[in-house]
């Protein structure tokens, strides 16, 4: 470019000179540019909405339910902005309206407020867990349990109701807390589980056993993650179990330390008694000879005036 325009200052062309712009039309040229970029801006920007649900196969289910457990009959997800949800199907022998089934949703980072395609992350009380489980049973008078109850990924409620037709139902509701960096950027947003389920022979301790054996398939905790109170100091952890405090003594076959079971006595059997026949005394044979003072001997005792003399060797 500068060598044209210098081959062309040799040339004698002459071009007018450039005017000094006014600085109030500088000023209106780049605010006219932002405003055109700022609206190109805001007319490529979408708001994010959730996508249609679909069914996912089975082995995509973000839980495995316990084993002997219901069965799973299919799984529909939906993404959120924030979050994927799914609705996993149970199989069902109840004859209560309703379908058993569990939901589970995964929040990606902190809850929405509802807008732009984003899921909403409420932390729901007791009052809650009664109109939720109501809505879910219509017809099933639900009482709320007053027991601390906890599964492998912490503590979760529950309410129980018996319906009119014989029928069993259990609505069980758990948040897993999210977790945060230092920094405070969200590391695994919150898991949220609901579960409702019913069943005309089980008791309500099999079907909790739903909420207390299911696992997800996905880690939402550290490998061997502990109590963050182990190893801190002024924090006490007794072992208490749901019956009191536990006594090593009362621990089944519990000896103290450093001790061995005395071994045991082995009595030696008694020596059977062995029957013996008595030898015989052999009877000599021979003359009768009289004893002196009128007596005779006969293996120690007296018999008569006589004894016997035995036979010389050799003699028949």
């Amino acid at each position: 470019m500068v060598h044209w325009f210098a081959r062309a200052q040799g040339q004698g062309i002459k071009y007018p000179p450039i005017k000094a712009q006014p600085a109030q039309g500088i000023r209106f040229a780049v605010a006219t540019v932002l405003a055109g970029t700022l609206l190109a801006a805001c007319s490529t920007t979408q708001v994010q909405t959730p996508r249609t649900a679909t069914t996912v196969p089975l082995h995509d289910a973000m839980i495995f339910p316990p084993p002997g457990g219901p069965a799973m009959i299919s799984v529909v997800e939906t993404n959120f902005a924030n979050a994927v949800r799914q609705e996993i199907a149970l199989a069902s022998n109840a004859r209560t309206p309703g379908e058993n089934h569990v939901t589970i949703t995964r929040f990606l980072t902190r809850g929405g407020d509802g807008n732009f395609g984003e899921l909403g992350d409420p932390v729901a009380d007791n009052e809650d867990l009664y109109t939720q489980a109501s809505a879910a049973f219509p017809d099933v008078s639900m009482m709320v349990s007053p027991f601390y109850v906890q599964n492998y990924y912490g503590p979760f409620g529950y309410a129980v109701g018996g319906a009119p037709t014989g029928d069993k139902c259990v609505y069980a509701r758990q948040r897993i807390e999210p977790e945060a960096a230092t920094t405070g950027r969200v590391t695994r947003g919150s898991v949220v589980i609901r579960m409702q389920l019913c069943d005309r022979d089980a008791s309500e301790q099999a079907l909790l056993d739903m909420m207390f054996n299911m696992r997800l398939r996905d880690p939402v905790f550290q490998p061997w993650r502990a109590s963050p109170i182990i190893g801190a100091p002024g924090a006490i952890i007794l072992p208490q179990t749901g019956s009191g405090f536990q006594n090593v003594l009362d621990l089944p076959e519990a000896q103290p330390r450093g001790t061995t079971s005395p071994a045991p006595v082995v009595q030696a059997p008694a020596p059977t008694p062995v029957a013996t026949t008595p030898t015989p005394v052999p009877q000599p044979t021979g003359p009768l000879v009289p004893l002196p003072g009128g007596g005779t001997t006969d293996g120690g005792t007296t018999t008569d005036s006589t004894v016997v003399v035995p036979a010389p060797p050799g003699s028949s």
